[in-house]
Parts: C-alpha cells; sequence; structure tokens
C-alpha cells in the first residue's frame, strides 16, 4: 500500500518528493486520475478547482486525467482508475465522496487498486477511510453535510483506519476553535484524530501501523479522551 494524505495536494518539495519516492519513477513518466466527485456538489464559483486542477497538472504527467465516479458505466470509470499510476481523490465533501465510491459499486475495485497504485489524497479525499466514519456527523458536528447530500448515515469508502484525518489546520478560513472542536470529537467518537497543516502530509504503507508524518509546516495528534499526544 502507497498512500500520501494530504491537506492541500502537492504543495511543497517535501510532499513532493514523497510522491516521487511512492511512485518510484519521475511524475513525467507516471499517470494520473484526479477523482472529484467531493466537489461536486457545492454550488457557485469552481475558479479554485480549476486553479488546483491546473498547479496538479503543472507538475508535468504523462496523462492527466479527471473523472466523477458517476461518469458513465462502472465498468469505463474502472477502467480510467485501472490505467493510471496515481488516484487522486479531491477535496470537497467525504461524507459524498465516500458514499460516491460505495453507490457507483466501485469502492471493491478501490479497496483492490490500493494495494497496486499511489492513492493521494487531498482534504476530503484523505478522511473516507476512517472505519468509524459513521461517528463523523454526530461527534464532529458535522450533522449538515448529511442534510445536505441527501444521505441518512455515513460510511468509509474502504474501511482501513482507527483513526481520523482532518486537514487545513491554521487556515485562515478555518473555525478559531477548530483544534477544540477537533479534540471534542476524538473524545466522543473515541477516535484519535490527526490534524495537519497544508505544508504536512501523511505516508501509509500499512493501515494497520501508525502514519508516518512528511512535514514542513505543523500537525497535530489528538488521542482517543482528546488529549494532544504529539504535535509539531
Amino acid at each position: 500500500m502507497r498512500m500520501l494524505l494530504t491537506s492541500n495536494g502537492i504543495t511543497n518539495d517535501v510532499i513532493r518528493a514523497a510522491l516521487v519516492d511512492l511512485l518510484d519513477k519521475p511524475i513525467a513518466d507516471s499517470r494520473v486520475i484526479v477523482v472529484i466527485d467531493a466537489i461536486l456538489g457545492f454550488p457557485g464559483d469552481s475558479s479554485t478547482l480549476v486553479e488546483h486542477l491546473d498547479a496538479l497538472r503543472s507538475l508535468g504527467w504523462a496523462e492527466f486525467d479527471m473523472a466523477s465516479l458517476f461518469a458513465g458505466p462502472p465498468s469505463l470509470v474502472e477502467s480510467r482508475l485501472r490505467s493510471a499510476d496515481v488516484i487522486l481523490g479531491y477535496g470537497g465533501s467525504h461524507l459524498w465522496s465516500a458514499h460516491a465510491w460505495q453507490a457507483t459499486g466501485l469502492a471493491p475495485v478501490l479497496a483492490e487498486l490500493l494495494e497496486q497504485k499511489v492513492y493521494v489524497g487531498w482534504s476530503a479525499g484523505s478522511m473516507i477511510f476512517a472505519r468509524r466514519l459513521d461517528r463523523w456527523p454526530a461527534d464532529f458536528d458535522d450533522q449538515d453535510e448529511l442534510d445536505m447530500f441527501g444521505l441518512e448515515s455515513a460510511a468509509p469508502a474502504v474501511p482501513l483506519f482507527d483513526w481520523f484525518f482532518a486537514g487545513h489546520l491554521g487556515a485562515d478560513w478555518m473555525p478559531a476553535d477548530a483544534k477544540e472542536q477537533f479534540a471534542v470529537g476524538a473524545a466522543r467518537s473515541g477516535q484519535e484524530v490527526w490534524f495537519i497543516d497544508d505544508d504536512s502530509a501523511l505516508l501509509i504503507r500499512t493501515p494497520t501501523e501508525e502514519p508516518v508524518i512528511i512535514s514542513s509546516g505543523h500537525w497535530l495528534r489528538f488521542g482517543i479522551d482528546g488529549s494532544l499526544i504529539a504535535s509539531n
């Protein structure tokens, strides 16, 4: 397994070097598919999405594909996923993104490809693997997102981790009490929470082992009782 869970994509040389190491070949020789379902449900200006995709494309991939999991028969989407070296789950709603993998029947394909490909999570795309994602809406006060997308409950795309991922630590648009909210969520859910900034990432090769921190920035790790057990 080769997973790189980021807050805001390939934002610096440290994260980019980690990606190249996972690929074991240059980006210029690698194909990426960006799965954008997590963002598609949100109305309004999509300029940020376009800017992010352009910055990602500028890394110089051999092939740059972009897809929705609902873009045609699942077999067609599956063939595109299988042709890529990197599957990148973009940001937006992690609850909807996880649902999309399940609703299209592509979750088992993703589970298989996680053993073969490099997976890069970008914000919400990093959050869809928590085993107890069903607890997220209530324990992290995120019921509004369930309601927005008409979902009765939450479930992971692929259940891998006994902890939650949260991104954008220190971002100017995050709530002032974000740290406290994630600490409370950790205590309510009984799950650890990794809260990282846009210059950090978590590298996973074995889901049952602790992630490796890739960072030139800051991160926090909250324990199952909500206490801060590690930080940088």
